[in-house]
């Protein structure tokens, strides 16, 4: 609670205090202004309280005429206190010295005139305290009114207006005296503490500025132009005994500044006051100029022309002079090393470059630049993100994180797509860049099409597994062949045996038959070796590769196989979807042959028998072309079996086993593919693909 109590006591003597206060404002001179105004009206204020207290206890009579001008006056000066509290400090002022003037010149008219006090003691007063609020120029207005009014209150004098004898005591003018010359007294000190404030001030500024001056390494200068255009230096302050060699008496002496710069930079000096002749500013212009010792130095001047609106000319220059001859030898040493990285990326035929650890380009080759389809200006500083296709400067950006983490040198194969679409294999190099102290710093790459070699090593890969297809086919080959000749030989010689047999018992008839299977046996063979010779030729031995139309060498085939297409009765539909086809004609209507062939041999006792022949567009939009019959079908297990050499479902059934998987070989020969759907009873459709036009 007591804690509680001193709080609120606290905020009670703070607004107390802060009523008495001057306002502060972001202007120093409106809130010096408001610091004057402020004490002159709790002065104004105070002043008629004394006087009111010695009319009611000394002079009761003039209770009457006090009484109501102590009211007025209070109740103006609140007033005032108001405005200046909210601001409004120049008309607060002006009201303040307008106010004080007429109440003095009032009391002059009703009182005694031009020998009165309110005249003699109170209009001089106003003079002041117009001249503290509001400046020179309102103190000498004051001045004029009130020598007017006085002019006037004399010529009102003479024609009566104004009676001068006054029957008062010697005493009532020193009690107004007494009021007013403490007032002056306050007023004047008042003029003294603004004056050495201001003496403070300017002592203050002047030792940080040299104390800025003895530690910044710039100096700052101030010209006057003459209306001929013509400058001279007639200040410099700061670094400039350290930047020139000079102190600033012998720089001046010496030429200043037009006396010390470089033959080669006088025009480009020229240009830039030519600016300041233009009410222009001149920013970071880079000048060389000569020391005392000789010594050339790259200075950089900023400068601020002061212009006359009046003559609407150039007076004078303010500016700064900063010495970067460090800098431009760091910016030369930079460029050179850059010309030797440019030259040395654009002597490596593949594409090379630098980056920064944050994977920001620091210099190509041209090559890069011509990959990427962009110029010097469009890479140096951007990362793969911004230069690259997303998806592949992801890739480049895991890769770099990669080398700068390990700090060991990678070497990867990836995609990457240039500027005209082309996606390629190409091999890159990346290596961590290190400074002095074996820090990571950023990374070096160079990256190479590969392309060629990855086709190459492709077409290797495709040939190596087609070699091995060769030899396990050859391998199987081989097996199935020795197995299937071997049966016609057993046959052969079982029946040699025979024919010596029937030969020596005369059995004519046996001996004929005998023959017979003989002849047979070798026929099988003579099929056998025939239907693998061609299957041997298949691909090694082709005919030129022609544009035909399906429809035609459907019909075509067709037309070669209608003597069993009706003596078995089949019923042939056909499709014709206009595609023409590519590739050795010959061998594409032994695949229809073949497949149609089959479609007729297999279809068991089917009443109605059918055979469709068509296409239609695949997933990928390419066309499946197919024969479908309603035959006897097959199992599933058999599906794959059918295309391998001399597996014939049915041992009785006419042919030697080579039919399809001499189609397989055609159609995958001409890049295409064969597969099959089929059901016991239910019939099978073969779908195979050829290139098309």
């Amino acid at each position: 609670m007591a804690m509680q109590e001193n709080f609120e006591s606290d905020r009670k003597m703070k607004k107390i205090s802060d009523l008495f206060k001057p306002p502060v404002f972001e202007d120093e001179q409106k809130t010096h202004q408001a610091y004057l105004l402020n004490v002159i009206l709790w002065g104004m204020i105070a002043i008629p309280i004394p006087y009111a207290a010695f009319a009611l206890f000394s002079m009761p009579s003039l209770l009457e005429r006090a009484l109501p001008q102590t009211a007025s006056v209070e109740a103006i000066n609140l007033f005032l206190l108001f405005l200046l509290k909210r601001g409004h400090v120049h008309i607060a002022s002006a009201l303040q010295v307008a106010f004080i003037w007429l109440f003095f010149t009032v009391s002059a008219w009703t009182g005694v005139g031009v020998q009165g006090e309110s005249y003699l003691l109170g209009h001089p007063l106003v003079i002041v305290i117009a001249g503290v609020l509001l400046g020179g120029r309102a103190a000498l207005g004051v001045t004029l009114l009130s020598l007017a009014a006085g002019f006037g209150m004399v010529r009102a004098e003479f024609s009566g207006l104004i009676e001068t004898n006054v029957e008062r005591p010697a005493i009532v003018s020193w009690v107004v005296s007494l009021v007013i010359f403490p007032m002056g007294a306050v007023l004047q000190w008042l003029a003294a503490q603004t004056v050495g404030q201001a003496l403070e001030r300017a002592r203050r500024s002047k030792e940080r500025y040299k104390l800025i001056s003895s530690v910044i390494s710039d100096y700052a200068f101030e010209s006057v132009i003459g209306e001929s255009g013509m400058g001279e230096t007639i200040w410099l302050g700061g670094a400039v005994e350290k930047m020139t060699g000079y102190t600033p008496e012998e720089y001046l002496a010496a030429g200043g500044w037009y006396g010390h710069i470089h033959p080669d930079d006088l025009e480009k000096d020229a240009a830039d006051m030519e600016k300041l002749l233009n009410n222009q500013d001149v920013v970071a212009s880079e000048i060389r100029t000569f020391t005392k010792n000789g010594e050339i130095r790259w200075e950089r001047v900023f400068a601020h022309p002061i212009w006359d609106e009046k003559e609407n000319r150039l007076v004078g220059i303010v500016g700064a002079v900063q010495d970067v001859t460090e800098q431009k030898e760091a910016e030369k040493k930079v460029q050179e090393t850059l010309l030797q990285q440019s030259a040395i990326l654009n002597n490596i035929p593949d594409m090379a470059w630098l980056k920064d650890l944050d994977s920001r380009y620091i210099a190509v080759n041209e090559q890069f630049l011509r990959v990427c389809g962009r110029n010097m200006e469009d890479v140096i500083g951007k990362t793969d993100i911004e230069i690259w296709e997303k998806s592949f400067a992801e890739f480049y950006r895991k890769d770099d994180l990669d080398v700068i983490q390990s700090g060991k040198r990678k070497t990867v194969e990836e995609k990457q797509r240039d500027s005209a679409g082309r996606v390629y294999w190409i091999e890159t190099t990346k290596t961590p860049i290190r400074d002095e102290h074996g820090k990571v710093v950023g990374t070096t790459g160079i990256a190479r099409d590969i392309g060629e070699r990855k086709a190459a090593e492709l077409e290797r890969e495709l040939f190596i597994a087609e070699l091995g297809a060769k030899n396990a086919e050859l391998e199987s080959f081989t097996y199935t062949v020795s197995h299937d000749l071997k049966s016609p030989l057993v046959t052969i010689n079982g029946f040699l045996g025979y024919i010596e047999r029937d030969a020596k018992a005369g059995n004519i008839e046996n001996f004929t038959r005998d023959l017979s299977r003989i002849a047979q046996a070798v026929k099988k063979m003579q099929d056998l070796l025939d239907d693998l010779l061609e299957l041997s030729r298949i691909g090694r031995i082709r005919n030129e590769s022609v544009e035909t139309k399906f429809g035609t060498l459907v019909r075509d085939t067709l037309a070669l196989l209608d003597g069993a297409i009706t003596a078995r009765g089949v019923r042939v539909e056909f499709n014709d979807q206009g595609y023409n086809v590519v590739g050795d004609r010959v061998r594409l209507l032994e695949v229809l042959q073949n497949l149609i062939e089959n479609a007729v041999k297999f279809m068991g006792n089917q009443s109605d028998p059918h055979i469709q022949i068509g296409s239609f567009a695949g997933a990928d939009g390419a066309p499946v072309f197919f024969v479908k019959d309603n035959g006897i079908g097959i199992e599933p297990q058999f599906h794959e079996r059918i295309f391998g050499l001399f597996n014939k479902l049915d041992a009785n059934s006419e042919g030697t086993g080579i039919g399809l998987p001499l189609v397989k070989r055609i159609v995958e020969v001409h890049g295409g593919r064969i597969w099959l759907e089929s059901r016991p009873g239910a019939g099978t459709t073969f779908y195979f693909t050829l290139p098309i036009v």
